[in-house]
């Protein structure tokens, strides 16, 4: 297995693991590709747990590391699928993109998103929108995403992001519409590299991580909470910009 897959927790209902950025959730046009699905079912056919089918109930995009959970019974699945339905369960993000003045340090935005002309494309938004709305041949969905300022560094900003709903791209989106896209998110035209003091970073993928997840058990009723581990390159950017993670934190 190329990639290592960090399980955050696990019990007969349930598993919730740390994604890597690059690799993919499930199955793609290439079958030779690795997948994050297929490989975390394969490990536990592995363990002697039967043809084990995770049930998906939420993705996280190729490029965007972190927390996300799978059920493993039948039992668990119309729990979470209602809880992501409805949008109870939180979903937490860290973001790095360029520095900017900002006018206040938690916003909301709430501009209405439609799904991407083309395969692999971006999505684009409606400004201004906060409900289902069509424009010519264009469904443009609601969307709401609430923000925070954690850290400013030098010459980016450390943001956190809250998914109140579930669009493509939404994060990525959002805050591109701002013109604040993240820093390594070349669809939304995010800067791919940062030079500062003569040196310069190389961004390998789009700045975003999703840090914290929260949902009810769904056989138990448990409160779980799920934190996926700062990623090595997430670190590293944060470094650059003179940013300690280790400081801080989402707030949850």
């Amino acid at each position: 297995m190329a990639f290592d897959i960090e399980i955050l927790y696990e019990d007969e209902y349930i598993i919730a693991v740390d994604k890597p950025a690059g690799l993919p959730m499930h199955p793609n046009l290439d079958p030779q590709r690795e997948n994050l699905v297929s490989v975390l079912e394969a490990e536990l056919r592995a363990r002697g747990e039967g043809l084990l089918k995770l049930g998906i109930h939420q993705r996280l995009d190729l490029g965007t590391s972190g927390a996300v959970v799978f059920s493993k019974s039948r039992e668990a699945n119309p729990s979470l699928a209602r809880q992501f339905a409805e949008h109870s369960a939180r979903k937490i993000y860290a973001a790095l993109t360029d520095a900017v003045r900002l006018k206040q340090k938690n916003w909301e935005c709430a501009f209405s998103l439609a799904e991407p002309l083309k395969r692999g494309g971006p999505v684009r938004w409606l400004k201004g929108a906060e409900s289902d709305e069509i424009k010519g041949k264009t469904a443009f969905k609601n969307a709401l995403t609430q923000f925070a300022l954690l850290k400013r560094g030098r010459g980016a900003l450390l943001l956190q992001a809250e998914l109140k709903s579930g669009r493509k791209h939404q994060i990525r989106a959002h805050l591109a519409a701002q013109k604040t896209p993240i820093l390594g998110d070349e669809l939304y035209r995010g800067s791919l590299r940062a030079e500062r003091d003569g040196r310069i970073f190389v961004f390998g993928r789009p700045m975003l991580h999703a840090r914290y997840l929260q949902i009810v058990h769904p056989i138990d009723g448990r409160l779980m909470e799920f934190k996926a581990p700062w990623p090595e390159d997430f670190r590293k950017a944060c470094q650059f910009f003179e940013i300690e993670l280790e400081e801080l934190d989402v707030q949850t």
